[in-house]
């Protein structure tokens, strides 16, 4: 295959990586702190790590998928940022941070 097609279709040397993300909140969450806790996560472990994030979810259950912004992937050393950011939250009691997979081709 060309190289220019492998670009297109995200294959081989061009292939990207993401991860999972599922997190459980404590049962007093409300619709509030979860609109606080996206914020925080956008604002201290999405944009400054050049990461894009795509997912929602309500004040009990929330997850979602994380992929750089720009053509490339991510790294263990995001995943390991993602958990420790998480280890530290209050309103979290439990999450799950995927293994780095395919984001084109799941």
């Amino acid at each position: 295959m060309k190289k220019r097609l492998r670009k297109k279709l995200h294959l081989g040397e061009f292939q990207e990586f993401g991860f999972t993300l599922n997190i459980k909140f404590t049962e007093e969450n409300t619709n509030e702190s979860l609109d606080t806790f996206v914020e925080s996560f956008l604002d201290e472990v999405i944009d400054p790590n050049a990461l894009d994030f795509g997912g929602g979810g309500d004040r009990f259950d929330f997850a979602g998928f994380v992929v750089l912004a720009a053509r490339g992937s991510v790294t263990e050393e995001h995943r390991a940022l993602t958990i420790a950011w998480l280890e530290k939250r209050d309103e979290v009691t439990s999450f799950e941070v995927g293994e780095l997979v395919d984001a084109w081709y799941p």
